[in-house]
């Protein structure tokens, strides 16, 4: 949309370090490495999945790091997937290990140290801009998306530059989360026409609309349309539901919150972990002066993602008691509403 840079939460399974282990064992030192850093990230998936609030889970990530200091692949996974009898391994990062237990603030943390480690690597920045986002880190995050912007920019501009498909996505976004509406939608518009089979410019786009509540019948457009090209491509369930997510934040933001209620429901089963739809269907709810749903959806946010700093407002002023709906709070983009937007891995595969 989480831009969300995700599709979906790239959570790896608990088994993924054991299955690695057959695969790795034998193969010399650096496969040896790798798979001790599979076995110190499977102990702290445990951990902070069992024990939210424990710091021992980042004891046993550091180990991870300790093992192979300068190895980007502990903190954001492997480019190229590990494959077994045509399977592929989903293997652990800290990246996935924190997102998916809804630890926010260890995200920010250790992309903060991502960030000063792999300069050159966007997939830190990305990250680290997406965590302050939640968090309400507003001034942070423009940093963040200020810095990217400029290594974007470098990236794409350097000669035999590769996946423009992507990087020219992730800038677009950048320069929204930087507060640079105009290059942002400029940018954006440019994707769209140069790719026109892929689905992530359009649904970022409508997303970027629906978050400032400017464009809103553009933004429906786009919204379909993203969906219909994922269609027509065939794409996870996971993926269209990100788009249904979209389209069911346009639709409140027009005042259609039985459209939004209907896309948003289908977007929850499929990615029933997603913080932020929890956060859209609360909203929305809440608009239906349903405040009984509302509340159990903002608060199943909160524990989703940890310091959500927008589904927690929107928790706190939320009405105790039954009111009339003209009392309710109207749509808009609450303050530290984190735009959507794809997991920093997410545009590359979804241009594939």
């Amino acid at each position: 949309m989480s831009f969300q840079y995700f599709l979906s939460k790239r959570a790896a399974c608990a088994g993924a370090a054991l299955l690695a282990a057959g695969l790795l064992a034998g193969c010399g030192t650096q496969a040896q490495n790798a798979l001790k850093v599979q076995e110190d990230l499977s102990e702290a998936q445990r951990l902070v999945q069992t024990k939210p609030t424990d710091t021992e889970a980042q004891q046993w990530a550091d180990r991870a790091i300790a093992v192979a200091p300068q190895d980007p692949a502990t903190y954001f996974g492997s480019d190229a997937a590990t494959t077994s009898g045509g399977n592929a391994l989903s293997l652990l990062s800290i990246d996935a290990v924190f997102t998916d237990a809804g630890d926010i603030p260890a995200v920010a943390a250790y992309m903060t140290q991502a960030t000063q480690k792999f300069p050159s690597d966007e997939r830190g920045f990305q990250r680290l801009a997406q965590a302050q986002g939640t968090l309400g880190q507003t001034a942070a995050e423009k940093a963040t998306s200020a810095q990217l912007v400029a290594l974007l920019n470098k990236k794409i501009h350097t000669p035999g530059a590769t996946n423009l498909d992507s990087l020219t996505v992730a800038l677009a976004q950048a320069y929204f989360d930087a507060g640079d509406v105009v290059d942002g939608t400029a940018t954006y518009k440019k994707a769209i026409q140069a790719y026109p089979t892929l689905p992530l410019p359009a649904n970022n786009l409508a997303y970027a609309y629906a978050v400032r509540s400017t464009n809103l019948p553009e933004a429906l457009a786009l919204a379909h349309q993203a969906i219909t090209l994922a269609q027509k491509r065939n794409a996870p369930d996971t993926e269209i539901a990100l788009y249904q997510d979209t389209l069911g934040w346009v639709q409140y933001q027009q005042g259609d919150y039985a459209g939004a209620e209907q896309n948003l429901l289908q977007a929850a089963d499929a990615m029933p972990r997603e913080a932020e739809v929890r956060y859209h269907l609360g909203l929305v709810y809440a608009a239906q002066g349903n405040t009984e749903a509302a509340q159990s959806e903002l608060h199943h946010a909160v524990l989703l993602a940890q310091n959500y700093a927008a589904a927690q407002q929107a928790l706190d002023t939320l009405p105790k008691s039954a009111v009339p709906k003209s009392a309710l709070p109207k749509p808009g983009a609450p303050p530290g509403s984190p735009p959507a937007r794809p997991a920093p891995k997410a545009a590359a595969a979804a241009s594939a």
